[in-house]
């Protein structure tokens, strides 16, 4: 598909009027109701107009996740809407997560997340499910849109929603505290409001205008570990006494093609020069279990475990990890492991990253957040077996550096907030909602 194709379907989408404009109408009574009820300028009357309206219907939310951790993040999330208002419908784009969660989830999106440029037929898959999406949200006419985490998917999605008059919600918004500040201007007129998980970000958005919620990072509530380590290892068919490295290539299947051979490949020296070493490498999706198992095979590593990950008990025992830059480096480090941080991409993608997006000094978000370089990385050249090994087997062997390293790392569940960050984000979503049909009763009658 050609990119003046793409502009074509997607303009096609934005330009349907008759559930539009129905909708539209819809939404900017809702704004007025909402913004009455948070102390702007609305009206009682168009408040008890959308009550009545509303009570026909009954509330909805929508929520759309490309990826599996936006899915996990999503299924979370509503589990913690439905405990304040067991009466809204959750409905939404995402996968098992979200289904557990009592969500119906009417298309499976996913596989959606990507690294870098895309190519053609995944621009092609985008715009389909584009289509999917934005033919169900008409359908169902929700209250709120909320967009959780993968941007450019998002992003486009935020911009048709705004032209509909249909009110987004942000939670994990684009990270425009770290790559593309001069991005604000435009992405914060597309969202009723933003839930960030961290601090900076969320004064960010706040001092460009947007109502914004600082709910804290939901890993602080998730990274607890529940189960006995010893069992969990021995369970993937681990010796708890032996020494075990983590290996995290990456959650996205092209992360872990790219990154996989300089990880096992380390893996592979660090075993040669202490055959006691384990390794265990927890899949985001059993879809992609076929994919690394030939990985392994190719790279002649003994004694790794592949499995999907429950729970942090195997995780917890890591000596170390080596892993790609993503959300996993937060986990490894809220458990206090030092890891040896990776990440490479196109030569395209670096440059108009480094030359036009990138506004911080570090890849990995514990780094970002401390302010310094504390657990070692790597980025695109430097990514090689022999670097990573080198690094991992110092930080094996070095008790007074692994010392330093777990101290500063404490710090970073202080700055990631308190616990209860899911219920957090819930009050700061069900906020936005219509009144529930008891309170619009009340309203009807002047109570």
């Amino acid at each position: 598909m050609s990119s003046g194709q793409v502009e074509a379907k997607l303009g096609e989408v934005a330009v349907r009027t008759p559930a539009v404009a129905r909708h539209s109408d819809k939404a900017t009574a809702r704004s007025v109701q909402v913004d009455s009820r948070l102390g702007s300028n609305g009206t009682d009357a168009a408040a008890g107009s959308e009550a009545g309206m509303r009570s026909e219907r009954g509330r909805a939310i929508l929520f759309v996740a490309g990826d599996i951790s936006g899915d996990q993040n999503c299924g979370r999330l509503a589990a913690a809407i439905q405990r304040l208002a067991p009466d809204v419908q959750l409905m939404g784009a995402g996968g098992p997560a979200m289904r557990e969660a009592g969500v119906e989830v009417m298309i499976e999106t996913t596989d959606l997340s990507f690294v870098g440029f895309p190519g053609p037929r995944l621009i092609q898959k985008h715009v389909s499910t584009y289509l999917r999406v934005m033919e169900r949200i008409e359908a169902n006419q929700p209250d709120l849109v909320v967009l959780v985490d993968n941007e450019w998917t998002n992003l486009v999605l935020a911009t048709l929603l705004r032209r509909k008059g249909v009110p987004v919600l942000f939670f994990f918004p684009p990270q425009v505290w770290l790559w593309g500040r001069w991005r604000l201007p435009t992405i914060v007129p597309l969202a009723r409001r933003v839930l960030s998980a961290f601090r900076d970000e969320a004064a960010l958005y706040r001092s460009a205008g947007a109502d914004t919620v600082w709910v804290g990072h939901p890993l602080c509530d998730v990274v607890q570990v529940n189960e006995d380590p010893a069992l969990a290892l021995r369970e993937i068919g681990l010796d708890p006494s032996r020494p075990l490295i983590v290996l995290m290539p990456g959650s996205r299947r092209n992360e872990i093609l790219g990154l996989a051979a300089p990880i096992l490949g380390a893996a592979r020296l660090l075993q040669e020069r202490d055959p006691s070493l384990q390794f265990a490498l927890p899949l985001a999706s059993d879809s992609l279990r076929s994919a690394v198992e030939r990985c392994v095979r190719a790279s002649g590593v003994r004694d790794v475990a592949l499995y999907r990950q429950r729970s942090y008990a195997v995780l917890s025992q890591a000596k170390v990890v080596l892993q790609c830059s993503g959300t996993a480096t937060l986990e490894a480090a809220l458990l206090g492991i030092p890891a040896v941080i990776a990440y490479r991409c196109k030569r395209i993608e670096y440059l108009f990253a480094r030359y036009l997006i990138i506004d911080v000094d570090f890849i990995g978000m514990p780094n970002i957040l401390l302010g310094e370089m504390v657990q070692p990385e790597f980025f695109q050249k430097h990514v090689d077996a022999q670097h990573l090994a080198d690094e991992a087997w110092s930080l094996l062997r070095d008790q007074n550096r692994r010392r330093a390293i777990e101290s500063r790392l404490a710090r970073i569940r202080d700055l990631l907030g308190p616990p209860g960050a899911f219920h957090r984000a819930a009050e700061a979503v069900v906020e936005l909602l219509p009144d529930a049909p008891e309170q619009q009763q009340r309203l009807a009658v002047g109570g």
